[in-house]
């Protein structure tokens, strides 16, 4: 891929909103947000909208609360609900599976990619839950740029930063899980 592309979607804080388990919400709004969605909503009103798992599966809802962790819960959103909900708000197509090339060709598209990864882009730490085998240190970002060997995301922990595209693809191979958020 030849060229840098940057969408310069914004960045939400999450902890600024005390959302210490908030980062799905955060990249999906950004998201909504960079294609003129939802654009009257802020990220304090979209949390509260979010749905909840009763019974802290992230494949049923939230699992949990984005402002605390819970024993027993699994303080995350995973696709098929994330993809309910932002629905109402855009238009949402679920790359998961794809290889990281379709991600890329997304964002040259002009369409932004909320990517499931780890916090800092360490190691996967994986644990079995009820509902599966999942990282403890689940986290997603949006991926609004790209060049030659390096991605660019919005994160919103870290901020807005370039990583280098290799240790991207390790975090994002493993599990393989994104949305993109289209116009």
């Amino acid at each position: 891929m030849k060229g840098l592309i940057l969408l310069g979607a914004e960045n939400i804080k999450q902890n600024a909103w005390g959302a210490i388990n908030g980062c799905e919400a955060a990249s999906l709004l950004e998201g909504l947000h960079f294609q003129k969605r939802a654009e009257m909503i802020n990220y304090g009103q979209f949390l509260l909208d979010m749905p909840i798992s009763a019974d802290g599966n992230p494949y049923r809802g939230f699992g949990g609360s984005p402002f605390k962790n819970q024993i027993g819960k699994f303080e995350a959103i995973f696709v098929t609900p994330l993809m309910q909900w932002g629905s109402r708000y855009g238009s949402l197509i679920n790359l998961s599976g794809a290889a990281p090339w379709w991600l890329y060709q997304s964002v040259k598209e002009g369409s932004p990619v909320l990517v499931y990864v780890t916090v800092h882009f360490e190691d996967p730490k994986w644990e079995q839950y009820p509902f599966g085998k999942v990282p403890t240190n689940n986290h997603a970002v949006l991926l609004d740029g790209i060049d030659s060997d390096r991605v660019h995301v919005s994160d919103p922990i870290d901020g807005k930063y370039w990583l280098d595209r290799n240790k991207f693809e390790t975090i994002y191979n493993s599990r393989r899980m994104a949305v993109t958020i289209q116009k």
